[in-house]
């Protein structure tokens, strides 16, 4: 902690023996003016009040201790904050003391990344002062933000808008909702339409809903804007509905007029790139008849998009203004290594690394690393801290695992054992025992018998240190390993995966056997668009085993009118069929998946808007 300079305390010192009154000194600057919170200056001025602080006595000690503390978090010094507070004598603090004391703790747990530390902090059993009340709320909207719960956030802000009272507030207040309500999928704003809800907030849900819809079903659109506009006349969501509607529109008008598609539609890839074109057309077609539809342009890159560029030249010749492809990360490498691309350009694959983005090419793909990581985000967030994973031998296991454990370790977990299996066997009993230490308890069994020259009654032992299992797996190696876990004392341990362990096709019969393994996957899959997967069953039934590049597919076309709102947009996420889908620094889109658990043999949706009971995390349980 960097301590107030001792020539200032001096300075202050001779002020203070010097004074005449009893009343309490103003704090100074070395040039003896007073210092105001408006100072340009905080880390100083914060400086002063903790200098005076020592100086004084009772009272005014703690005045001076928590105007400090105030001055440090405003700056972002969160030590010489806590050390502030620290000083304090809650013995004779007043009420009102000890309540800015608690909020200040919760900005400063905000601040270091501790939300649910927070939030336990931000609930208050008495009456607050209006604006002290309107600062606690918005801390708890924020806190709420930070744990990804935007729900809650939004609900707090409406909670909010009886105390404000000026009207400038309102609106950046109605603002911070929609932007809440911007991050949640598709999905549960569907579920929450239905919900027992107070009628102000369930206006802003089916306004998001809407809106959401509309993101790739624009033909009813007109029709639901003005039943909401009926049902809810005087709603606080009135002007930014017109302002998102009046954008949409403009969006729409302004897709491009020529759309190449360079893909390798034959040699070994063919099968995988004809799923992607046919989603791609199947969505184009599912357009209004009233909308303008683009040309399109196919080119086969074959087995030659280390040639990357003499088909992109060849897609810029026929005029296209907008291009989707290549596919193959080698190609996808070279347009990433350009310096800027001439035509706007949304590749099906991601560059293998990347300092900055590249003007005008925007990324997408289904990355495994992706869903890894949010593995180790969902069981953070379910209060697990203690992992072991478990992930097929190779590159693939290989980079899951990696994933995993690099976030999960973010977040403040820790990674007790990791362990690999060889894909496609029936018998994962050497691994699974590895994993959980049973090999050394049998070994420690076996040691004893050996010893005493007797047989012994034994039971296995798995290790305690682990609160969860990570697991990468097939859907063939899933139903062999799940039923192991079981087998050797660690059923209760709960499993989380990714989207590969679910063929996408429902077996009841099949998977009961990885019952209660919990894995995130995309909307497609668990809660696909009724007209595209109508289209798709009927239409490219050959596509089932690629059913996720399908909906890749689809999204790559509705991304399109949208890819400029995400790049300005923080906040905003595309509804799309392959996931929640958002733009990073580096222009390349990431998917936020939805999460299932498997119960009697099928994906069940599990609601991530449900508040754990306990919102602080208690990392250190299983130390």
């Amino acid at each position: 902690m960097r301590l107030p300079n001792p020539v200032l305390i001096c300075c202050l010192l001779g002020i203070f023996v010097s004074a005449c009154t009893q009343k309490p000194v103003r704090p100074v600057d070395e040039r003896g003016a007073e210092i105001t919170a408006e100072s340009r200056d905080t880390e100083k001025a914060a400086d002063s009040y903790y200098a005076l602080a020592q100086l004084s006595a009772g009272p005014d000690r703690n005045t001076n201790l928590l105007k400090a503390a105030e001055l440090y978090v405003s700056n972002s010094n969160f030590d010489n904050a806590q050390n502030s507070l620290s000083l304090i004598n809650v013995e004779i603090a007043s009420a009102e003391i000890l309540r800015n004391m608690q909020i200040l703790t919760a900005r400063i747990a905000l601040g270091q990344g501790k939300p649910r530390e927070a939030l336990k902090l931000l609930t208050f059993s008495d009456i607050l002062p209006n604006k002290q009340q309107i600062d606690v709320y918005k801390l708890r909207a924020q806190a709420f933000l930070d744990a990804a719960y935007p729900l809650e956030a939004a609900k707090t802000r409406v909670q909010m808008d009886k105390f404000i009272e000026d009207e400038t507030e309102k609106e950046a207040n109605n603002q911070a909702i929609w932007e809440a309500l911007s991050l949640l999928p598709e999905t549960t704003l569907q579920q929450l339409s239905y919900a027992p809800l107070h009628p102000q907030f369930l206006g802003w849900i089916e306004f998001a809903h809407i809106t959401k819809r509309a993101q790739i079903d624009n033909q009813h659109l007109q029709e639901s804007i003005y039943k909401w506009r009926k049902k809810y006349p005087q709603h606080p969501a009135i002007n930014i509905f017109n302002q998102e509607m009046g954008l949409r529109q403009t969006e729409l008008m302004e897709q491009p007029s020529h759309i190449a598609i360079m893909l390798p539609l034959t040699g070994q890839y063919a099968q995988i790139t004809n799923a992607i074109r046919d989603g791609f057309m199947t969505a184009y077609f599912q357009q209004s008849i009233k909308q303008k539809l683009p040309e399109i342009t196919f080119i086969d890159t074959g087995s030659q998009e280390n040639n990357i560029w003499n088909h992109y030249q060849k897609a810029v010749d026929a005029g296209a203004d907008f291009i989707v492809g290549p596919f193959l990360k080698s190609a996808v490498n070279q347009l990433a290594s350009a310096e800027q691309l001439i035509v706007p350009t949304l590749s099906l694959n991601y560059a293998e690394s990347q300092t900055q983005a590249t003007p005008n090419l925007f990324q997408m793909g289904l990355l495994p690393e992706d869903e890894a990581r949010q593995s180790a985000e969902m069981a953070f967030r379910q209060g697990h801290t203690h992992a072991a994973i478990l992930v097929p031998e190779g590159q693939w296991g290989q980079r899951l695992s990696n994933s995993f454990q690099q976030r999960f370790e973010e977040l403040g977990g820790v990674v007790i054992n990791t362990e690999t299996y060889v894909s496609g066997r029936n018998d994962f009993k050497h691994p699974i025992q590895k994993l959980l230490n049973i090999d050394q308890s049998i070994a420690r069994h076996k040691k004893l018998e050996s010893i005493l020259k007797t047989d012994l009654k034994f039971t296995p032992y798995r290790r305690q240190d682990v609160d969860m299992i990570f697991m990468a797996a097939t859907p063939k190696d899933a139903r062999q390993l799940k039923p192991q876990f079981r087998f050797h004392y660690a059923g209760e341990l709960p499993v989380y995966s990714t989207s590969h362990v679910f063929t996408g096709q429902i077996d009841n019969r099949a998977d009961r056997d990885i019952d209660e393994i919990l894995y995130c996957d995309m909307p497609w899959i668990l809660n696909p668009s009724k007209r595209l997967n109508q289209a798709f069953t009927q239409n490219w039934p050959e596509h089932q085993q690629y059913t996720r590049f399908f909906a890749l597919g689809t999204d790559a076309y509705y991304l399109i009118p949208y890819l400029k709102r995400l790049q300005t947009r923080s906040y905003e996420r595309f509804s799309g069929q392959t996931g929640n889908i958002y733009l990073d620094s580096f222009n390349r889109l990431r998917r936020e998946l939805l999460w299932a658990q498997f119960i009697n043999g099928q994906p069940v949706i599990l609601d991530l808007n449900t508040l754990p009971q306990d919102l602080s995390l208690n990392v250190s349980k299983n130390n």
